[in-house]
């Protein structure tokens, strides 16, 4: 049975393929470059009121990677080489937490078209099938 694709209900997910399907397994280096080069262009993909963060874990599997005072952006990765990129609400907010909830979806959307403009993203059409993402259509 394969693996589902990952879901938050802290924020919208999309997924990315940093890695080629030629790449040799025991290439740590180049594994590690593709990782960090998808970290650098998501960091790239957000304004300057955000920040990197480096060494911080959410629910034990996803690495947080930049954050602002209402979101966070975090990775989780897969047994098939995808990695989860989500748009979500920072934990432990207390009193700004309905804020971060209010505008979570078109931020993300919007955050996503940016990365799109560098990845081809997919997005979760059910538990274990996606499709391509599209990219909003925004009127003049």
């Amino acid at each position: 049975m394969g693996e589902g694709l990952y879901w938050s209900r802290d924020g919208r997910t999309a997924y990315a393929k940093p890695y080629d399907d030629d790449l040799d397994p025991e290439d740590v280096d180049l594994w590690t470059w593709a990782y960090d080069d998808l970290v650098a262009t998501i960091r790239a993909s957000l304004s300057a009121a955000w920040w990197p963060v480096e060494r911080e874990w959410r629910e034990r599997s996803s690495r947080i990677v930049a954050r602002n005072g209402l979101h966070e952006v975090w990775l989780t990765g897969d047994s098939y080489n995808r990695v989860h990129v989500t748009f979500g609400v920072r934990q432990n907010l207390d009193e700004t937490d309905a804020l971060a909830r209010h505008g979570v979806d078109d931020r993300a959307e919007a955050f996503f078209d940016r990365l799109q403009e560098t990845c081809d993203l997919h997005v979760r059409t059910s538990a274990w099938t996606s499709a391509p993402r599209e990219m909003r259509r925004v009127a003049a």
